[in-house]
């Protein structure tokens, strides 16, 4: 006899997505294999060691219990993971050259990730919130705009002093 479904399909796909999440962070710890993007969200899962007490057990955790300061740490990492597969993939290139601008500008590259992570995490509520399709172009205006931000790159400091 099978189990009944659950009404409530949302609440059934967080459950797997936590508890893909943690299998995939224990197989990291025990030294397996990962790759792609498996390999790239356990890199953002390590990038964020405030949030190193939940991995291990987020399937047993309340949405209250998982947030920290506002931030939903799952969809934190799973944004830096997005961004890299798209850097990874080369879609939308834009991605992959404002993170590199950014770095020529003096942000770390995880640094820069956050930032490109605030352009696409608006353009994603923005797709739920307006039942509309991305905007590439909109985003490439976005990103663009990130980087008029910054302002001139930082000169780089050699070991002997100014270049």
């Amino acid at each position: 006899m099978s189990e009944p479904r659950s009404s409530d399909p949302y609440r059934e796909m967080k459950a797997l997505t936590r508890r893909r999440i943690r299998l995939v962070w224990e197989m990291a710890l025990l030294g397996g294999h990962l790759e792609d993007e498996d390999a790239r969200l356990v890199k953002a899962m390590r990038e964020h060691p405030e949030y190193a007490d939940l991995w291990g057990r987020l399937d047993e955790l309340s949405d209250e219990q998982i947030e920290r300061d506002g931030t939903n740490p799952i969809m934190h990492v799973y944004i830096h993971q997005l961004i890299e597969n798209q850097i990874a993939g080369g879609e939308p290139k834009e991605v992959g050259q404002t993170v590199e601008e950014l770095m020529r500008r003096g942000l770390s590259r995880h640094e820069a990730v956050h930032r490109v992570g605030t352009v696409l995490s608006g353009e994603i509520w923005h797709i739920l919130k307006e039942n509309r399709p991305f905007d590439e172009q909109g985003v490439a205006r976005q990103l663009r705009r990130l980087v008029e931000k910054m302002g001139t790159p930082r000169r780089r400091y050699s070991k002997r002093g100014r270049r």
